[in-house]
C-alpha cells in the first residue's frame, strides 16, 4: 500500500471515529443533553485535535523520507540524510541509524566513515553508543591499527550496556591481526559472563580459534556444554538468532562468522 494512501486512510479513520464519538450523545441523549455533555467534556475535542495535529505534522515533516523509502530510492535517501545531518545539523538517533543502513545498501563505506567524523566532532558522547555500527568499515577492511584505536576509544567511553559488543568487535580486530593472546581475555569474559546467547556463542567460537592451551580449552569446552544444555539445537536458538540479525547490523554483515559458529557449536551434521 502506498504511503499517501496510508496517510489519507489513517486520517479518514481517525476523523470517522471522532465524529462517531461526537455524534453518539445526539442519538442517545438528544440535542439538549448533547450540548451539556460537550460543554462539560470540551477538552476531549482539544485532545483529539492535538493528537491528529502532532501525527500529521510528523508525517508531513518526514514526507520526503517516507516517499524515498517507499520507492526504495537508496541513493536519493542517502542524499536526503546527508542534507539533514551535514547541512541542517540534524544529528538524530534515527538519522544516524538510517545513514549507516543506507550507506551499506549503496555499498559506500566512506559515508559511514564521514558520519563517524561528524559524530566525533558534534556528538562525541554518541561515539560509543553507535560504535559497532560506525566501526563497520574497520571490521570489513584490513586497516587493523585504526580499527584497534577506534574500538579501544569506544570501550574507554562506553556505558555498560554498549560494552559487550564493542569488546567482541575489538577482539575480532585483534584476531584478524593475529594478536591472539591479546584477544583472549575479552573473549573469555564474554564467553563466561555475557547474557546474550548469540554473543556468547560468537565469543566461544572466536576463543576456540585462538588455539588456547589445554587448560583454557577445557574451560571453554565446559562453557560450550553449558550452552548446549540451554539450547540443545539450532531450532531452540532460532528466535533469538532472527532477532539479533534484524537488530544488529554488524552480525548481519558478518553472517558467515555466525554460520561458522553455529556449525562449530552444533556440528556439521546439524548445519
Amino acid at each position: 500500500m502506498k504511503f499517501k494512501t496510508i496517510f489519507f486512510l489513517f486520517n479518514g479513520i481517525i476523523l470517522f471515529s471522532f465524529l462517531f464519538i461526537a455524534l453518539m450523545p445526539l442519538f442517545v441523549l438528544g440535542g439538549e443533553y448533547t450540548l451539556i455533555f460537550w460543554g462539560e467534556n470540551w477538552f476531549l475535542a482539544v485532545i483529539f485535535l492535538l493528537f491528529i495535529s502532532v501525527l500529521d505534522t510528523y508525517f508531513i515533516i518526514n514526507w520526503k523520507m517516507f516517499s524515498l523509502l517507499e520507492k526504495e530510492d537508496w541513493p536519493g535517501l542517502t542524499a536526503y540524510l546527508e542534507q539533514q545531518i551535514y547541512d541542517k545539523k540534524r544529528i538524530t538517533h534515527r538519522n544516524v541509524r538510517m545513514m549507516v543502513n543506507t550507506s551499506l545498501t549503496v555499498s559506500n563505506l566512506d559515508k559511514i566513515s564521514r558520519l563517524e567524523k561528524e559524530i566525533r566532532e558534534k556528538k562525541y558522547d554518541w561515539l560509543s553508543r553507535y560504535g559497532t555500527m560506525l566501526g563497520i568499515p574497520y571490521l570489513l577492511s584490513q586497516n587493523y591499527k585504526e580499527g584497534k584505536d577506534f574500538f579501544q576509544e569506544c570501550l574507554n567511553k562506553a556505558k555498560p550496556g554498549d560494552t559487550p559488543w564493542l569488546q567482541w568487535c575489538y577482539a575480532f580486530i585483534l584476531i584478524s591481526n593475529q594478536e591472539l593472546e591479546d584477544a583472549f581475555p575479552y573473549l573469555k569474559t564474554l564467553g563466561s559472563s555475557v547474557k546474550d546467547p548469540v554473543l556468547q556463542m560468537l565469543s566461544l567460537y572466536l576463543q576456540d580459534s585462538t588455539k588456547a592451551g589445554s587448560e583454557k580449552a577445557d574451560e571453554m569446552n565446559s562453557l560450550k556444554e553449558d550452552f548446549l544444555k540451554r539450547f540443545p539445537d539450532k531450532k531452540s536458538l532460532e528466535r533469538i538468532l532472527n532477532k539479533t540479525r534484524s537488530n544488529n547490523i554488524t552480525v548481519l554483515l558478518l553472517s558467515s562468522i555466525l554460520d561458522d559458529s553455529l556449525k562449530w557449536m552444533y556440528g556439521e551434521a546439524d548445519a
